[in-house]
């Protein structure tokens, strides 16, 4: 019998983290909203997390993978595999970089589903979360936030292919 016990996440190390992405992604049907201040190598980029995003961003018309970071560039630079997957797909992959200081400022971490599941690292550079599959009142304000700092954001114009 499934309890609460069964949808919660929490991570304290990197295998710990690793595995809690993974179950929240796995039950995303469509869209996944990903908070990444700084998307460094490692972060989110192992074969089975790219698998997960991957088969969300092809499930369909209304298939939506969004990133947003305050350092795409870097991220190119250094060759993170996110940013050659939204390259791959991009009507369905998509990263903007907010403008806004305050939004800059933004120390913390997150995965939505964007229905009812959420995973939350308080600072983005550690392994330290807390999330749940099943709580759709904090997934809809860790949401609320993720729209607002999207909508003010601009594409990230620094990864797109060249198209040549």
């Amino acid at each position: 019998m499934n309890g609460p016990a069964d949808t919660v996440l929490a991570a304290d190390d990197r295998a710990s983290l690793e595995l809690a992405k993974m179950r929240l992604l796995s039950q995303a049907r469509y869209r996944a909203a990903l908070y990444l201040p700084r998307m460094a190598v490692g972060e989110l980029d192992s074969e089975a997390i790219l698998t997960e995003l991957r088969r969300l961003a092809t499930s369909g018309r209304q298939a939506q993978v969004r990133i947003l970071t305050h350092d795409a560039e870097q991220a190119h630079r250094d060759g993170h595999r996110l940013v050659a997957l939204a390259q791959r797909l991009p009507t369905a992959v998509s990263i903007r970089v907010p403008l806004d200081e305050v939004h800059l400022a933004y120390a913390s971490a997150f995965i939505c589903d964007t229905k009812s599941g959420y995973l939350f690292r308080p600072v983005a550079g550690r392994f330290e979360a807390r999330g749940d599959l099943d709580a759709p009142g904090e997934t809809s304000r860790l949401m609320d936030y993720f729209d607002e700092v999207w909508e003010r954001a601009e594409p990230a114009w620094q990864i797109r292919p060249l198209g040549i």
